[in-house]
């Protein structure tokens, strides 16, 4: 049985990283430092949801094939 990651899910941590980018590339434009912290933070959010989504989806991968064995 094939698990894949959601498509939404997938979306929705692209996009915090195309957000933060731009958080942090306004912040370097404009010489706010606030808004490079802020971008950095969100940029490492999306990240980790992204790894997130599919460390979970092998997780539950494995224990299907698992189950399936038995």
């Amino acid at each position: 049985m094939s698990v894949r990651v959601s498509p939404i899910s997938k979306t929705a941590a692209i996009l915090l990283v195309a957000v933060g980018v731009f958080t942090l590339f306004t912040g370097v434009v404009a010489d706010v430092p606030i808004n490079d912290v802020a971008g950095i933070a969100i940029i490492a959010l999306g990240l980790a949801l992204y790894r997130l989504l599919f460390r979970f989806t092998r997780k539950l991968e494995t224990e299907i094939k698992a189950t399936e064995s038995d």
